[in-house]
């Protein structure tokens, strides 16, 4: 049985139920973080509190949610313990979704979490790079984007990927450049410099984009945010995607085009991973 946290305590999954009248039922208001936990460790979880905090502290519709619902670090990693424990992850690698809803008129605002466990062999195929399709961004947006639960653009796009024989979708905009990928942020190596599109492309500001733009300057990697066409993959010295879960992910095929590989991945993914033993080994 799984084991779902909502609001304060345990539920069996099919038991932590939200009311049809909810805001993220009917209209799709509801944000959400998705992160990381090592062995029962959550990686950079006040970072994505901070993101988390910041849209519910722009977006009117969740002023309710900013009354009600404690997103405090101390209550959440208890909250992490429990899940983890309930679902006996605490001894491995797992994925966790926090997930705060609008709520409704006569509905308080739900906060709830999810995990899945994370298998060896899934990390290990994310480290040796993943296949890539390229799409037209549907958003069409500028600025940084918030991190809504109406994630149907996203969800079509990797399905699509899927049904191609790829892992991801990469998208690009109106104006022929690229944006991010459906569920990870994008970076291009390009003549030893390290590329990413700025977050005025209308991208999500990631939590391990941020520790990728930090990482690249203590290597000595020229990093910068600037716009990319999509044209720039085919003299791409490497490209590599970025999330909480799957960390730095080289590509290795855009559509039908095999892409060469760089020391800077295996670097960036070391020096990564350095970050997230001496965070782990703190936490413990």
């Amino acid at each position: 049985m799984r084991w779902v946290w909502k609001d304060g305590r345990l539920y069996p999954e099919n038991e932590a139920l939200v009311s049809v009248c909810d805001g993220a039922v009917l209209h799709g208001a509801s944000l959400f973080e998705t992160l990381r936990c090592y062995r029962g460790q959550p990686f950079l979880l006040e970072q994505h509190l901070q993101r988390l905090q910041r849209w519910l502290g722009r977006l009117h519709l969740f002023a309710r949610a900013r009354e009600t619902v404690d997103l405090s670090p101390d209550t959440l990693r208890t909250a992490i313990g429990e899940l983890l424990e309930a679902n006996g992850l605490l001894l491995s690698d797992a994925r966790l979704r926090i997930t705060v809803t609008a709520g409704a008129d006569a509905h308080r605002p739900s906060c709830f979490l999810l995990a899945d466990g994370i298998t060896p062999e899934q990390i290990a195929r994310w480290e040796q790079g993943i296949r890539a399709i390229l799409l037209p961004d549907p958003r069409a947006a500028s600025g940084e984007l918030p991190k809504w639960g109406s994630y149907a653009w996203h969800m079509e796009a990797q399905w699509q990927a899927q049904a191609r024989g790829a892992d991801e979708a990469i998208w690009f905009n109106r104006d022929g450049y690229l944006t991010e990928g459906a569920v990870s942020n994008l970076f291009v190596l390009q003549g030893n410099r390290l590329l990413t599109p700025p977050l005025d492309e209308g991208i999500l500001a990631g939590v391990t984009r941020a520790v990728v733009l930090q990482l690249a300057e203590e290597l000595g990697v020229e990093c910068r945010e600037e716009r990319i066409p999509v044209s720039a993959l085919q003299a791409a010295e490497a490209v590599l995607l970025t999330n909480s879960v799957r960390e730095i992910t080289p590509v290795i095929r855009v559509e039908d085009e095999l892409l060469p590989q760089h020391s800077t991945i295996k670097h960036l993914q070391e020096a990564y991973r350095r970050v997230v033993h001496r965070q782990i080994q703190r936490s413990q």
